[in-house]
């Protein structure tokens, strides 16, 4: 009796050990992959302050919001996880958060042709064959995730158009909400308009400015805190009078133009966490979107999960 109980123990031991080691596997991260781990006391301490989050008011709006979104004309996905998606970057507020989750059905709607059950194969040839958008693998300062989108030299008109590029950035939107930290600590884009000419600001159009920022603005989940311009040329006026009319005024406070003065963008991004390609003390890029696109790829069934949300 004694062997066969210390054989349960030893079978239970080995069954919890496996667990335990599949569960560390799908939440650690390598520097391509997407960090799904738990936030931790220090994330909550951060949400408590700057998101009114504590258990008790997680809870309340979460049910609340349940609630209104089963009353409303909107088919979302409603488990705790996906509503926090909402409810983070609007500070716990549900009716907020249902606005917002509004803003993402209509802007849905709107670009169907471009975005419905849009998948990271079609947007891989930016990433993989391109390189014009690339995560970096360090944080900055305030534990936000950085990201640059290059503009200039690297852009290839003829062969990547700008829909190409806005597809290429809601899907890494769709990736980023995944993270928790992200959700709370919020995002930082660089555009380098280095080596811009005349081709790329003609393949700019009106139409794709107010796109891309009626996203950010209005119909992207996550806390935009700094949009950075470097390396703009004299033509860049030229680009700005196509955004400038859509730009609100608090994303107006957090857009910031240093041209090829990186000690104005370490005031920002201090630069022990930026790479040399922008003045900063880590090794110049040798990564980009090749090595980033695998991760989309292993979260595909999130990704189809998203591409439900609109309209009943």
């Amino acid at each position: 009796m004694a062997t066969r109980t210390r054989r349960l123990v030893v079978g239970l031991d080995r069954l919890v050990h496996s667990l335990t080691q599949r569960s560390a596997s799908l939440t650690m991260s390598g520097p391509f992959d997407i960090d799904l781990s738990p936030p931790t006391a220090e994330l909550l301490e951060i949400a408590k302050n700057e998101l009114r989050e504590t258990p008790e008011v997680r809870a309340a709006a979460i049910e609340e919001l349940r609630k209104l979104l089963k009353a409303s004309d909107l088919s979302f996905p409603d488990d705790d996880e996906f509503l926090l998606i909402y409810l983070r970057p609007t500070k716990f507020y549900p009716e907020s958060a249902l606005k917002l989750m509004r803003n993402v059905a209509e802007f849905n709607k709107t670009y169907k042709d471009l975005l419905h059950n849009l998948m990271p194969a079609d947007a891989k040839a930016v990433f993989v064959e391109h390189g014009l958008i690339n995560i970096f693998t360090n944080r900055d300062q305030s534990g936000r995730r950085m990201m640059v989108v290059h503009m200039g030299e690297l852009w290839n008109t003829k062969q990547v158009t700008e829909d190409q590029i806005f597809r290429a950035l809601y899907t890494i939107q769709k990736l980023a909400v995944l993270e928790a930290a992200t959700q709370i600590n919020g995002v930082v884009v660089i555009y380098d308009f280095k080596g811009m000419g005349m081709g790329h600001v003609g393949a700019m159009s009106t139409s794709g400015a107010k796109r891309l920022l009626t996203f950010i603005q209005e119909a992207c989940p996550l806390r935009m805190k700094a949009v950075h311009f470097v390396n703009e040329p004299m033509i860049f006026n030229m680009v700005w009078k196509l955004f400038k009319p859509f730009v609100k005024e608090k994303l107006n406070k957090r857009m910031f133009f240093h041209g090829e003065k990186m000690a104005k963008l370490h005031e920002h991004i201090h630069k022990e966490y930026l790479p040399s390609n922008y003045g900063g003390t880590l090794p110049a890029l040798n990564y980009g979107g090749k090595e980033w696109y695998p991760a989309a790829e292993k979260h595909i069934e999130f990704i189809k999960k998203w591409n439900t949300c609109g309209f009943k």
